[in-house]
């Protein structure tokens, strides 16, 4: 692996991509649990309240990951907002209704007006992380993207070679490789979430809720395993056809040792095989470490530790992001028409100096927001329970 600018920022993409994950996870998690774990008007309100003061600041790391990926690698911005257009708007669609349903809840104290709220929560929650699942199943799986750069065109970048509405049923479609294993990654994606909203209400919350949470955790838990044994064979088998050595050598720009590390990988008819498999001994650790940290979040959730069940969480997803990266790198977006056409991290990447501008300004401003993000999160970590809701509605009604 070259420790350059353009590994640099697909690291500190990768980690911001993380971050929102393990934040915003967290609390979509909460809203898929909601109508399960909460089944009075006050555990409902204790259920927001936990994550009240943070939900909405969590996705400041979305906004965050897409703009650093416009800024660093704006080709690979541009090719996935091309051709996961319609998941991404349906996802962005459903952050603001879900937003809108933490707000209005509260409005009218009606039965009918709350339970409506309540189940917008609970889907708009599921829709986000199933989405999210299977745009990364898909971008694993290989996008149908034509570097038009190759066709003679200067003035495009690369294209998505389908149109309307097959762009958005083919992400789904469990007919062809790529939909079925996005799919599969969709699933699996809903299922941490399930588990990393529990970690949180073990530790934020207490008595029939956390109870709740605890139950359905462990049943999440053995689906999730089997689900990521799945997803983890599945990717290994990913292959790419490469139709023209030369001209991937030319348009894929990586560095000559890294293309014939990639060339020494292809069989006699140009295939890469295992693509997502070119550093065995790191992946095999990451995908162990992460499957071992499963196994450390199932004894915390049976101890009904709360703290030791997020971080085991939380390295769950670390790990296994991380396994992604460095089976995919220097891939950024695999081409599924074939390799010569896939997006890297250097044919898509900004100038030298623009990455150097922006790793000196990460430098200096990161470490700030994670203090400030770091406090919040300190001020508020606080148990909740049904009993301190009644308390501050009863000084509420005195005041």
């Amino acid at each position: 692996m070259h420790f350059d600018l353009q590994t640099i920022w697909a690291i500190l993409v990768t980690i911001l991509v993380a971050g929102y994950v393990v934040t915003d996870g967290f609390d979509l998690g909460v809203g898929i649990l909601h109508p399960f774990v909460a089944k009075t008007d006050i555990e409902r309100r204790v259920n927001i309240n936990a994550i009240g003061p943070v939900w909405d600041g969590n996705e400041v790391w979305f906004i965050t990951a897409g703009g650093a990926a416009f800024a660093a690698f704006p080709e690979l911005y541009a090719a996935l907002f091309s051709s996961l257009y319609i998941a991404l708007f349906v996802v962005l669609l459903a952050l603001i209704y879900r937003a809108v349903s933490f707000e209005f809840r509260s409005k009218e104290e009606s039965e009918g007006w709350r339970k409506f709220w309540d189940q917008s929560i609970f889907w708009s929650s599921l829709i986000v992380a199933l989405l999210i699942g299977v745009a990364i199943g898909n971008i694993l799986a290989g996008l149908p993207i034509i570097n038009s750069h190759i066709k003679g065109d200067i003035l495009h970048g690369f294209v998505y070679a389908e149109k309307f509405p097959m762009s958005f049923i083919n992400l789904v479609n469990p007919f062809v490789f790529h939909g079925l294993f996005g799919l599969l990654v969709g699933v699996t994606t809903v299922l941490f979430i399930i588990m990393h909203g529990v970690s949180w209400l073990l530790w934020k919350t207490e008595g029939s809720i956390a109870e709740r949470a605890r139950s359905i955790g462990l049943k999440v838990w053995l689906p999730f395993v089997i689900m990521y044994v799945i997803c983890t064979g599945l990717a290994y088998t990913i292959s790419f056809k490469v139709k023209n050595p030369e001209l991937a050598k030319k348009y894929l720009e990586l560095p000559p040792d890294m293309f014939q590390q990639i060339a020494s990988m292809l069989d006699s008819n140009g295939v890469l095989h295992h693509a997502l498999f070119r550093f065995p001994v790191i992946e095999i650790a990451l995908i162990v470490l992460a499957a071992l940290c499963a196994v450390g979040w199932l004894i915390a959730v049976k101890n009904a530790n709360g703290a030791s069940a997020f971080l085991f969480s939380t390295l769950t997803f670390l790990f296994a992001g991380f396994a992604v990266m460095f089976g995919a790198y220097p891939l950024a977006v695999p081409s599924s028409i074939a390799l010569e056409h896939s997006i890297t991290i250097y044919n898509g990447a900004s100038s030298h100096l623009t990455l150097t501008v922006m790793l000196i300004a990460a430098i200096i401003f990161t470490p700030i927001v994670i203090a400030y993000q770091a406090w919040v999160y300190k001020m508020f970590l606080f148990k909740i329970s049904p009993e301190s809701i009644k308390r501050e509605i009863e000084e509420a009604a005195e005041h």
